[in-house]
C-alpha cells in the first residue's frame, strides 16, 4: 500500500467517515505564460506493463494540465504526469492565466510478448498479459474498517458528510464515490469512468461485509485488513470491472453459516457464491498474505478470471470449492494453498460468447510460476467444459478448456474414492477425483509437477504433452496419465505410476503416443504402445517387473537407465537418450549403482521419485533378458 503523507479529517459520526482535500500548482515568474522545461518521452512497454508520462513546466501562478491521446482529451488526466498501458500518441496542454502551450508528442508503443512463458496469457485472447501491474497513477482513499474513517492524501479527493450513514467522495470537485453503511454492511459505489482510478486502502478489522460497485477498474489495497462476516460473503465485488487486490501484511476474510438473499441496486437478485466473490476479473499482487475461509460456499470465485501475480493466498473451503472462475485462472508467481475437504481445488468453466465484440469465452488454466499446493476430495484442478454445454451451433465461440504449466511448483493431492453409482432418483452419484483435468489439452512445458490422485492423475480430452520440467503422477485407483487423444513426450523427466490390474501408467486412448525426447518411466497394469514410426528416441517395454531396483545395463556393466519401482507392476515402459540404437543391454533386478559427475541430462546421481538420473557402473543384481536395440520400440 502506498504510504499516505498527509490526511484531512472532515467528520466522524456513527459512520465515522473522515475526509480530506487540497490543491496544487507550480509557482513561476509573474506575468509569464507556461514554458515546458522537460518534454514527455516516447517509450516502448511490454503488453503486461504500464508507463508514466511526465512533463515539467514553469509559468506564472497555478498551472493546469490536460493530457490528450490522439488529439482527444483524456478524462481525469489533469496532472503533470499520466500513467497508461495503452498504445498511442500523447501530448499535454499546459495552461495558466497568461496562455497555454502544447508539449511534443510522445508515442507509447506496446510490445507483444506473446511468446514469453512468464507473460504468455492474455485474459482476452490467450496470448499475453495486459493487466495493470504498477501502483502509480492510483488515487488513494483510505478506509479504516475498525473505525470506518475515510481519508485521502490526494488533493484531487475530498470526503464530505452526506448523512449519519453516508459519505460522498468528490474527485476534482465532482461527487463520484459514495460510502454507505446499513444493516448488511459497508457498500462502496464508485461512479468514476475513463482513466481515473481509485485505490481503496483497507485496514483494521470489520465485522460486516464489504460490497463494491464500480464503473471502472479499481484497486483494493489490503493492509492488515480482517473482515469476519456475520451474514454471507466477506468481500462482495458486484462490478464487472477489474479489481486489483494488492496485499500487504496479514489479511483475512471469513464468511458465516448464514447467507441471506440480497438484491442489487437495480433490483435484480445478487449473485453470492463465495467468501470473496467478484462479478469481474480479480488480479492479486503484493508481498503480503490473504487467508480466505468458507463455510457453506466457495472460498474465492469470479464470473470472469482470477490471476495471481505475487503474494500468498490461502483458501479453505469446508463444503465446496477452493477457487472457481468462469473464464480463466492464471498464476504468474506467489504462493497459493488450497484445502477443499468436500469439493474441488480449482475449477474453471468456460462460457460461450457469441455476441459481436464480446470477450471470447476461454476456460483455461495457466501456471507460469509460483508455488501451488492443493488438497481436495474431488478434482484438484480442472478446466471443465463439455461440447454438449454449447448453446449455439457456432463452434467459434466455444471455450478452450486447457491446462498449461510453464513453470513453478505444482503439488496436487486428491483424497475421495472414485465412484459412479445410481442414486434413488435414477441419476448418477458420481465422484471422479482426478488430479489435473483438461477437457481439451494438458501441457507441461516446465516447472515441477507432483500429483497423487485416487482417480486419473493427468486427464485430458484431446492431448497430453510433456516437453519439459519434472513430472511425477501417480494414481491409487486409475491411470497415471489418461489422454482421450494423443500423448507426446519430448523432454523433461517423468515418472508415471498407475494402479495395478487393468489401469495404465501412460494411456493414449484415441491418438498417437509419440516419444521424441526426455527421460521417463511408466509402471502399472499396462501402457499404450508408442508409435515406432513417429518416435525419434528409443523406448523399451518390460512385463511383470518386481518391486525394487530395475536397471538396463550395457555389456561394460554401465547402467544407462535405472528405476526403483515402489511396487510390482505388470508393465513397464521406459525411454532415455542414453538407450542407443545398436546397443546391447540386459535387464537387471536389484544390485546397486554409482553416479556420473556432471551429466548432461540432470544433476549427477539425483533420485527423482526412484528414477536415477545419469547412473553409471552397476554391480550385483540378477540379470534377466538381454536385447540389442534395433528399432525405436524394444520389448524386453
Amino acid at each position: 500500500m502506498r504510504t499516505l503523507q498527509r490526511g484531512f479529517v472532515c467528520f466522524a459520526l456513527a459512520l465515522g467517515l473522515a475526509g480530506c482535500g487540497g490543491g496544487d500548482g507550480d509557482a513561476a515568474s509573474a506575468g509569464s505564460a507556461p514554458v515546458i522545461t522537460a518534454q514527455p518521452q516516447s517509450v516502448t512497454i511490454s503488453s503486461s506493463g504500464v508507463t508514466t508520462l511526465r512533463v515539467a513546466a514553469t509559468g506564472s501562478g497555478a498551472l493546469s494540465y490536460q493530457w490528450r491521446r490522439g488529439g482527444a482529451a483524456i478524462s481525469g488526466a489533469t496532472f503533470s504526469s499520466y500513467t497508461t498501458s495503452t498504445a498511442g500518441s500523447y501530448a499535454v496542454v499546459v495552461s495558466n492565466a497568461y496562455g497555454s502551450v502544447t508539449s511534443n508528442t510522445a508515442t507509447v508503443t506496446v510490445h507483444d510478448d506473446a511468446g514469453t512463458p512468464g507473460n504468455a496469457w492474455n485474459i482476452h485472447t490467450g496470448s499475453h498479459a495486459p493487466d495493470l501491474a504498477d501502483t502509480s497513477g492510483w488515487l488513494p482513499l483510505s478506509i479504516a474498517l475498525d473505525t470506518l474513517e475515510v481519508s485521502s492524501a490526494s488533493p484531487r479527493l475530498s470526503v464530505n458528510r452526506a448523512s449519519s450513514s453516508m459519505a460522498t467522495v468528490s474527485v476534482d470537485g465532482m461527487a463520484a464515490i459514495t460510502l454507505t453503511r446499513d444493516s448488511y454492511g459497508l457498500t462502496i459505489r464508485n461512479q468514476l469512468s475513463g482513466d481515473t482510478h481509485v485505490a481503496f486502502n483497507l485496514s483494521g478489522a470489520g465485522a460486516t461485509p464489504l460490497t463494491v460497485y464500480s464503473a471502472n477498474d479499481y484497486k483494493l489495497a489490503l493492509s492488515g485488513a480482517a473482515i469476519a462476516s456475520g451474514d454471507g460473503p466477506a468481500l462482495n465485488l458486484q462490478s464487472k470491472q477489474t479489481a486489483f487486490i494488492e496485499l500487504t501484511g496479514i489479511n483475512t476474510l471469513t464468511d458465516s453459516a448464514t447467507w441471506s438473499a440480497r438484491t442489487r441496486d437495480d433490483g435484480s437478485a445478487m449473485d453470492l457464491k463465495a467468501t470473496l466473490f467478484a462479478e469481474g476479473p480479480v488480479v492479486f499482487s503484493g508481498s503480503g498474505s490473504l487467508a480466505i475461509s468458507a463455510t457453506p460456499r466457495h472460498a474465492l470465485a469470479s464470473d470472469a478470471h482470477v490471476r495471481l501475480r505475487s503474494g500468498t493466498l490461502t483458501l479453505t473451503a469446508a463444503a465446496k470449492d477452493g477457487l472457481r472462475a468462469a473464464q480463466a485462472f492464471v498464476m504468474d508467481g506467489g504462493q497459493l494453498g488450497i484445502t477443499a475437504p468436500a469439493g474441488k481445488g480449482i475449477r474453471v468453466k468456460g462460457k460461450e460468447s457469441n455476441a459481436v465484440g464480446n470477450t471470447p469465452a476461454l476456460g483455461f488454466v495457466a501456471i507460469n510460476d509460483g508455488a501451488l499446493s492443493v488438497t481436495s476430495r474431488d478434482k484438484g484442478m480442472t478446466a471443465s467444459w463439455k461440447s454438449s454445454d454449447g448453446k449455439t451451433a457456432d463452434t467459434a465461440d466455444d471455450p478452450d478448456p486447457r491446462v498449461t504449466i510453464n513453470g513453478g511448483a505444482v503439488t496436487i493431492t486428491t483424497t475421495g474414492a472414485p465412484r459412479e453409482n445410481a442414486n434413488a432418483a435414477g441419476g448418477k452419484d458420481a465422484l471422479s477425483p482426478k488430479g489435473i483435468e483438461a477437457r481439451s489439452a494438458l501441457t507441461v512445458n516446465g516447472g515441477s509437477v507432483t500429483v497423487n490422485a485416487t482417480d486419473d492423475a493427468f486427464k485430458a480430452g484431446s492431448a497430453v504433452t510433456v516437453s519439459g520440467g519434472r513430472v511425477y503422477v501417480a494414481s491409487s485407483k486409475a491411470s497415471a496419465v489418461d489422454s482421450g487423444g494423443a500423448l507426446t513426450i519430448s523432454g523433461g523427466y517423468m515418472v508415471a505410476i498407475g494402479a495395478s490390474a487393468t489401469e495404465s501408467a501412460l494411456n493414449a486412448s484415441r491418438g498417437a503416443f509419440t516419444v521424441t525426447g526426455g527421460v521417463f518411466v511408466g509402471i502399472g497394469g499396462g501402457n499404450s504402445t508408442p508409435a515406432a514410426d513417429a518416435a525419434t528416441q528409443n523406448i523399451v517395454s518390460a512385463r511383470n517387473v518386481s518391486a525394487g531396483l530395475w536397471t538396463l545395463r550395457d555389456a561394460s556393466g554401465n547402467a544407462v537407465f535405472s528405476y526403483h519401482a515402489p511396487k510390482p507392476a505388470q508393465a513397464l515402459l521406459a525411454s532415455s537418450p542414453l538407450i542407443v540404437t545398436g546397443g546391447s543391454y540386459s535387464a537387471v533386478t536389484g544390485g546397486s549403482y554409482s553416479a556420473v559427475t556432471g551429466g548432461a541430462l540432470g544433476s549427477a546421481g539425483e533420485d527423482f521419485h526412484g528414477l536415477a538420473i545419469n547412473p553409471t557402473t552397476h554391480t550385483g543384481g540378477t540379470a534377466g533378458r538381454s536385447v540389442t536395440i534395433s528399432g525405436r520400440l524394444t520389448v524386453m
